[in-house]
């Protein structure tokens, strides 16, 4: 179990002396081999589950996929397709390696679907390890989240054809205890966790006592209909309920504060007389109020310690006149209670009714996982996607079907190994472009890039020759760091797109990917990684070759050879793996590999028995670390449990997919805005925003080229109404805030008058009325000169330093220092987007105003800086809108 014992066999030592056992035989069925064991029917829920539209990284990173693949080198441990020790492993790792390039703070969903299963202990268990002679307890977090979704392929307009489609899971391992939750209010909570029976009184609340107006709170009362108050709740205070109804019994208490005694009971006595039995054992009080005396008699100057009202239902004991209270039965109004999301702790849970959830939604957080061999636990993902349908069968349904999709579709651009990558010089542009005779390197591996990536390009790095009489349009780019040579050296240069010639490809082709039935056993994987690492002796080896070679032979170990044994020497080690990630075309190629293999989550002791022989392991030479290594394999498996009420096969046999291998490759295909189609449109269309007084220059156009490719970062993979909505509004702001999309490297609001005077009504000092002065205090400007140092930047121009400090902590880029990095492109659109989204700038959220029912562009405004210039911007926000509609690939009657 590759992301299990990776580090493991350093607690043992490498020269180990083991009996001689006869080498495996090798195992080789093939894809049509039956099964041993029957494979249950898919779930009705999975039948039915919609197809996804949206994906996104685990982790909310927006740098483009083939960066996403090469920060995996970067993981301390857990690579795809095998582990750092060399066994199968069907995920990948965010651990303390990622975390430099990652903010790791919480998981989230990658893509729609529905929560099918999970495990989320109140504390992780321990193992008991020997370093050193030292007894050490190290933790090991088995919580997980299961997920289950659907890829379809889309519809082609005007065939009745069921496009293609499968069932896939996404695996969240290695999650934090519920304990974390518990202790602390200010972590997140997953919603597909169920409310707990606590609930607690709404900050919201404004319920008063007479005479106390500012001590708010939730009323409680003496009935559930029409009720009379009895006392009052503060806000948060904690609650149970029972019953049904808009008023609901409180559980957690006998009684007011005012009757309850130090430890716990009801003090104080009611008069029979008053009272009237109801069911139950209880009585209802029946005069207009009744004293609640302290003695158990009616003398007069007996104390009263309180007065029920009438209907008051209690439960009294005793006999004679009077009766001891027992309980007062108390009501709230149930909407003025929320409740705490917890889940089913310390056992697998596999969910009878599916719960949905979207692409980015939270997961959970990374969990605490101690390896056998290291010296502290460290946070650890383990990420795994999965499918136990046909792969094979429907990647090839797919290709047929890609061929009948439109060309837009093909958002990928193949660079064959071989590509000539042309050494930069100063002088090349569009009169004096680079020619393929110039000096140059040629790559050494295929490389799909992305559209959106080579639409991204600064325009410096871009040049487009026209098509004339004598040649074919084509393209130059210059890509860095992207494509490598022979000697696995990453690359600067410009290559060359020929139009017509040059390959671009659909997702939905599937290019590049192969499928591998992959039957090693981990016996005969640790043995040729022991000797690939030199951890076999003479003897070792001469035992255990066999094993090697059954595993060096095999068809995955083959493919990983031409992609990965950069030494040519027949060996594979964890390094070469990890340098074979570090290369996008190598980590790329990597994340193509579909593997047939049985899940490592499936538990079966013989299999890891079987590596007591390799490791030196037997009753006269025991180790005491591998035995408590193979408990916790035990531990953390859940196939045996989920499988038969999931549909799974019981034998663990499925195909393994690199998340990247999906999200990556399928990201951008529901709802991206192509920007091409939208820059033609945008022209055709220019007259009506700028009522023909104002030309598109090239570098106009350069900028709104690089706003829209932002967008289609920041908005991933799909426009739903909603947020096409607030694209289109975006769109209309910075242009009519940022000037017409002016050339230039970034938008900066600059003095009417030439100089800094016209921003001291900005100024707390320079400003020439005292509300003018109040207003810049109170808004974060100080210091003289902080009117103009914090002024208008960006595409909604983004004032005072108060918001330049907010969004310094947001992007973690001291913009109150370096104002001027606001205005820049990498970080004016997040300043936009999040900004306007959440309600950053006067806390009112885009979304009060434009949501998937409807949209107010008049009122959509008032986000920004008031209600001045509305009806412009909404006349623009209209005319996006049908421009965006048309440059998207949207669904069918949207």
């Amino acid at each position: 179990m590759g992301s299990l014992i990776f580090q493991f066999f350093d607690l043992f030592g490498r020269e180990r002396k083991a009996p001689i056992d006869p080498p495996d035989e090798p195992v080789l069925p093939t894809p049509q081999t039956p099964s041993a064991e029957p494979h249950a029917p898919t779930p009705a829920s999975a039948v039915t589950l919609q197809p996804l539209v949206s994906w996104n990284h685990p982790f909310k990173d927006k740098k483009s996929p083939l960066d996403q693949l090469t920060q995996l080198a970067k993981a301390a441990s857990g690579y795809y397709p095998l582990g750092r020790n060399g066994l199968w492993h069907g995920g990948v790792h965010f651990d303390s390696g990622t975390a430099g390039t990652l903010d790791q703070t919480s998981v989230h969903c990658l893509a729609d679907g529905e929560v099918v299963a999970y495990r989320i202990d109140e504390y992780s268990p321990t193992s008991t390890y020997f370093v050193n002679e030292l007894c050490a307890l190290k933790p090991f977090s088995r919580n997980f989240v299961l997920v289950r979704h659907c890829l379809e392929a889309p519809k082609i307009e005007g065939c009745t054809d069921a496009p293609p489609s499968l069932i896939f899971y996404s695996l969240y391992m290695h999650l934090q205890d519920w304990a974390v939750y518990r202790d602390d209010a200010s972590v997140a909570r997953p919603a597909f966790w169920s409310e707990g029976q606590a609930r607690w009184v709404k900050a919201t609340t404004r319920d008063a006592l007479p005479g106390h107006p500012a001590q708010l709170g939730l009323n409680v009362r003496n009935q559930a209909q029409g009720g009379k108050v009895l006392t009052l709740l503060p806000r948060g205070a904690q609650v149970t309920v029972s019953g049904e109804g808009e008023y609901r019994k409180l559980e957690n208490t006998n009684g007011p504060d005012a009757l309850i005694s130090a430890d716990g009971s009801l003090r104080g006595y009611l008069s029979y007389e008053y009272l009237v039995p109801i069911a139950g054992g209880e009585y209802r009080v029946k005069a207009s109020s009744l004293k609640v005396r302290a003695e158990p008699n009616a003398r007069l100057g007996t104390e009263a310690i309180m007065e029920l009202p009438h209907g008051s239902e209690v439960v009294v004991s005793g006999e004679g006149e009077f009766g001891k209270l027992e309980r007062v039965n108390q009501y709230v109004h149930f909407n003025s209670l929320e409740g705490a999301l917890e889940p089913i702790a310390n056992r697998i849970v596999v969910l009878d009714q599916p719960i949905a959830i979207k692409a980015g939604d939270l997961i959970g957080h990374i969990g605490e996982y101690q390896d056998g061999g290291a010296e502290h636990p460290e946070k650890k993902l383990h990420l795994e996607v999965f499918s136990d349908d046909d792969v094979e069968t429907f990647i090839e349904v797919s290709r047929a079907w890609a061929q009948r999709l439109p060309a837009t579709g093909k958002t990928w651009l193949k660079l064959a190994k071989g590509t000539a990558v042309v050494t930069h010089q100063e002088h090349f542009s569009a009169i004096q472009p680079p020619t393929l005779n110039a000096a140059s390197t040629p790559s050494d591996a295929d490389l799909l890039v992305p559209k959106s990536l080579l639409d991204g390009l600064p325009a410096d790095k871009k040049i487009v020759i026209s098509a004339t009489a004598e040649r074919k349009a084509c393209n130059w780019y210059r890509l860095e760091g992207l494509l490598h040579d022979a000697n696995s050296v990453l690359l600067d240069g410009w290559v060359l797109e020929e139009v017509g010639v040059t390959q671009w490809f659909d997702p939905w082709s599937w290019e590049g990917y192969d499928v591998i039935f992959n039957y090693d056993s981990p016996r005969q994987t640790l043995a040729s990684f022991l000797r690939a690492a030199n951890r076999f002796s003479e003897e070792q080896i001469e035992r255990h070759g066999a094993l090697a070679d059954i595993s060096d032979n095999g068809p995955l170990k083959s493919r990983l050879y031409d992609i990965i044994d950069r030494d040519h020497d027949g060996k594979m080690t964890a390094e070469e793996l990890q340098a074979a990630i570090s290369l996008p075309a190598h980590a790329q190629s990597l994340s193509k590999l579909i593997i047939h293999n049985e899940s490592e989550w499936r538990h079966e002791p013989h299999k890891w028995d079987a590596l007591d022989e390799v490791l030196g392991h037997s009753g006269s030479t025991p180790h005491l670390n591998w035995l408590a290594e193979k408990e916790r394999i035990k531990q953390v498996s859940w196939w045996g449990e989920v499988a038969p009420k999931l549909g799974l096969p019981a034998h663990g046999q499925v195909y393994h997919l690199h998340f990247m291998g999906l999200g990556g490759w399928f990201a951008k295909l529901a709802g991206l805005i192509n920007v091409d189609d939208f820059l033609m449109l945008y022209e055709q269309q220019h007259a009506l925003f700028s009522s023909g007084t104002r030309a598109l220059s090239q570098g106009s156009k350069e900028n709104l080229r690089k706003i829209v490719t932002s967008i289609n970062l920041y908005y991933d993979s799909s426009l739903t109404k909603a947020n096409l909505y607030e694209v289109a509004y975006m769109l209309a702001t910075v242009r009519h805030e940022a000037y017409y999309f002016p050339a230039g490297e970034f938008f900066s609001e600059e003095p009417e008058v030439g100089n800094a005077a016209y921003f001291n009504k900005y100024d707390p000092v320079l400003a020439s009325t005292p509300e003018h002065r109040t207003r810049a205090r109170e808004n974060g400007n100080t210091e003289r000169g902080d009117g103009y140092k914090y002024r208008g930047r960006g595409c909604v121009h983004l004032t005072w330093k108060n918001n330049y400090r907010k969004f310094s902590a947001l992007l973690s880029v001291d913009f109150v220092s370096n104002p001027d990095a606001a205005a820049k492109f990498e970080y004016s659109i997040p300043i936009m987007i999040i900004g306007m989204t959440e309600g950053m700038f006067t806390g009112k959220k885009l979304a009060n105003y434009i949501n998937a029912n409807g949209v107010n562009y008049m009122s959509a405004r008032r986000i920004i800086n008031g209600i001045d210039e509305q009806a412009l911007i909404a006349s623009y926000a209209e005319r996006f809108e049908n421009i965006l509609k048309q440059a998207s690939q949207l669904p069918a009657g949207f």
